[in-house]
């Protein structure tokens, strides 16, 4: 079994495709997709293989409070899972997000067995009752409130979970499920999607609370090139936001010197 990658960003040809390459350098098996979320033009210009353009204006803002990942994940399952009994579970990462461990999808694998999560994702927890911005947005939002009520399972319909929109792993089920639903009112993806999984039936999970795996994931503030390439000198496997194109040259160096063995490193 094998997990989807999907690469979100809204860059140029080159600069997309330089990200892409250091990608396959540190994971040269993984299966990896960009989904672009920018103009139709700097698409067109992306030569990686596979790939896909989102047609949702809320991925270009300005609205950022209405970011919505469910065009990724009905293309996601579309045009791939569901043609691809191999996969069973999609990863969708921001250009920014870094992997810098090849191991990466054993790892979060290893984790979802652990823990009977259909998503894991950062800092995901329940956000009801308390007084956290995405919480106090949308709690009365009674498109949201009655979309939920027509779909949970759950006893209490209204309990609204939280996210970091980057790096969030899903089960093929849960996909499924997800796009199943059909329609959606507009919400924010960090809302919505660890919310809508939640009713569902499916279990959500908070990657912190079981480890390391996403200590250096935040959202601000952005990572300096001398941080990066500590971290990624020091192992660690997931580093996010890193925006610097110049730092893929010098971080595949890294990459190609663990792939040398002992003896020829530095030669």
């Amino acid at each position: 079994m094998s997990t989807l990658t999907v690469v979100l960003t809204h860059l140029a040809g080159p600069a997309a495709d330089d990200r892409m390459e250091l990608l396959r350098a540190v994971a040269p098996d993984a299966r990896l997709v960009v989904g672009h979320g920018g103009t139709r033009s700097d698409y067109e210009r992306v030569t990686w293989p596979e790939k896909f353009f989102v047609d949702d204006p809320t991925l270009r803002g300005p609205a950022q409070h209405l970011q919505s990942l469910t065009q990724v994940f009905e293309i996601a399952w579309r045009e791939y899972v569901a043609r691809d009994a191999e996969l069973d579970s999609v990863y969708v990462i921001e250009y920014d997000h870094l992997i810098l461990d090849p191991a990466f999808e054993h790892r979060l694998r290893a984790l979802a067995s652990e823990t009977g999560a259909d998503l894991l994702g950062k800092t995901c927890v329940d956000r009801t009752a308390t007084n956290e911005a995405h919480y106090i947005r949308w709690r009365r939002d009674e498109r949201l409130l009655e979309h939920l009520r027509r779909h949970s399972v759950r006893e209490d319909p209204e309990q609204i979970f939280g996210a970091l929109g980057d790096g969030l792993w899903l089960t093929r089920r849960a996909l499924e499920a997800y796009v199943n639903v059909g329609t959606h009112p507009p919400c924010y993806c960090e809302v919505y999607v660890p919310t809508l999984v939640h009713h569902l039936g499916f279990r959500v999970v908070d990657i912190d609370r079981h480890g390391d795996l996403y200590h250096h994931v935040r959202w601000l503030p952005e990572y300096s090139s001398s941080e990066v390439l500590a971290l990624a000198r020091a192992g660690v496997p997931f580093v996010h936001p890193a925006k610097d194109p110049a730092l893929d040259a010098a971080l595949r160096e890294i990459v190609g010197d663990r792939a040398r063995p002992a003896g020829a490193r530095g030669a």
